[in-house]
């Protein structure tokens, strides 16, 4: 199952101009990733989650103040943090 994460993930950066960092392959991905949009070309954050907890919790704790998007690559939508401890769906991709 993350086998096909990591494939989706990395086709999606391809197609978007995003950089994909050498991390990135050091472990399994996961359902949820964020793109740091503060970056030029915006960057994958090279860690994924499996649950929408732990992307809330890298959000508040990790990427505060910081334009980060996060996508779900099993839904194929980008979500939208509503700044307190939920991420809302957004536009498909």
């Amino acid at each position: 199952m993350f086998e096909r994460y990591k494939v989706r993930i990395q086709a999606y950066c391809e197609e978007a101009g995003i950089e994909v960092p050498v991390g990135f392959g050091r472990h399994a991905a996961a359902r949820y990733a964020a793109i740091d949009e503060e970056c030029s070309p915006p960057k994958l954050v090279a860690t994924t989650w499996p649950t929408r907890k732990e992307a809330v919790n890298y959000l508040v704790n990790l990427a505060a103040g910081k334009r980060t998007r996060i996508l779900d690559f099993e839904d194929r939508c980008e979500l939208s943090f509503d700044g307190k401890a939920s991420l809302l769906r957004g536009a498909t991709f």
